[in-house]
């Protein structure tokens, strides 16, 4: 007997939870939606831009340099091939005279060999092209 009580009690339960359930939707009618019955709602989005900066390859032979010699050098005896001491993704600029503060007339990258055929009191090459590129990124050999 207890048994039948169980499932007597168990069937109301259900019962009245699916009762429940489908008195929830009689007030409403179904309504079909496509995709263009949704208006959009704009989400604002913060933009940041970052200047891109165009390097010339150095590679040689470029026009003449028209900077006038007002320094030291000294003329190597023969040509000598150097590489590009920098790191890997960095450019080595050469440029118009032996100091940062002449134009920048275009870059090496890492290991690119460039002939010099004179070195400045102030320890710059001067490239076979007339320009000038400093000792402290130049090597013998490859890096």
């Amino acid at each position: 007997m207890k048994t039948s009580i169980k499932k007597i009690v168990s069937v109301a339960c259900v019962l009245s939870v699916m009762g429940a359930i489908s008195a929830c939707g009689k007030d409403k009618e179904p309504t079909e939606t496509s995709f263009a019955d949704i208006t959009p709602t704009p989400i604002p989005v913060e933009t940041t831009t970052t200047p891109t900066t165009t390097l010339t390859v150095y590679s040689g032979p470029l026009p003449s340099n028209d900077i006038a010699v007002t320094w030291a050098e000294t003329t190597l005896d023969t040509p000598v091939v150097m590489y590009a001491a920098v790191s890997e993704g960095e450019f080595l600029r050469v440029r118009k005279g032996p100091s940062t503060e002449y134009d920048i007339v275009g870059t090496l990258t890492r290991n690119q060999q460039v002939q010099v055929v004179a070195v400045t009191d102030s320890s710059w090459y001067k490239t076979i092209d007339g320009f000038y590129i400093s000792s402290s990124f130049l090597a013998q050999d490859p890096q």
